[in-house]
């Protein structure tokens, strides 16, 4: 997380803390009710102090979708390493995704008010459309991660990266209305098996 700003430690601290209680009002007002007030509020500041980081509501919130990337970005990374079958690449391309946002359900939240509430501002759009062009780039790397093996997809690989992360994202918003369930897990299950079945040996 960057404000732009050169900061001490005591200010990088306070500068998360508004990521934090940005995130948390997302979470429970939606984008409209995050106005920079109720986000002071819950940081223990004023708004001054929320403008002295973040010069804009909208950098704030932009913050908060970079904050998602990274997060997704970074289990993605550490969760896929030496993989040689279909089942493996499958397996941990999903537990990965799924641990990168599900692991901090207020994010999860946060991400779908501003996907639901931020088409009207070109520079949460933006942080949006750059996000998901992140998340294409990742899962396309990982479909890709073992075509030097006896393995390919039988198909095009942009496709199966956009259907993979239209499920996820379905998935994941059914997720943040009804928490973990049966249903969900079994779904999860599936769509490892899906991916996995979209590859062929070759010789």
């Amino acid at each position: 997380m960057s404000t732009g700003k050169h900061l001490t430690a005591k200010g990088q601290r306070t500068a998360a803390r508004v990521l934090v209680a940005a995130t948390r009002v997302l979470a429970r007002d939606g984008f409209g009710g995050a106005t920079l007030s109720r986000i002071a509020e819950e940081a223990g500041l004023d708004k001054r102090n929320v403008l002295y980081y973040y010069d804009t509501r909208e950098a704030l919130l932009v913050s908060v979708v970079q904050t998602v990337g990274e997060r997704v970005a970074a289990h993605i990374e550490v969760a896929v390493g030496e993989i040689d079958t279909p089942d493996q690449l499958a397996s941990a391309l999903v537990e990965a995704l799924w641990s990168g946002i599900t692991s901090a359900p207020e994010l999860a939240r946060a991400y779908f008010a501003l996907v639901g509430g931020g088409a009207d501002n070109s520079e949460v759009e933006e942080a949006l459309r750059k996000l998901k062009g992140a998340y294409e780039r990742l899962i396309t790397r990982q479909l890709q991660s073992i075509s030097h093996t006896r393995w390919q997809l039988r198909d095009d690989v942009p496709g199966m990266v956009t259907l993979t992360l239209a499920v996820f994202r379905g998935l994941l918003l059914e997720w943040t209305e009804t928490g973990d369930t049966a249903a969900t897990a079994a779904s999860l299950r599936r769509l490892k098996r899906s991916i996995a079945a979209e590859y062929v040996e070759v010789a």
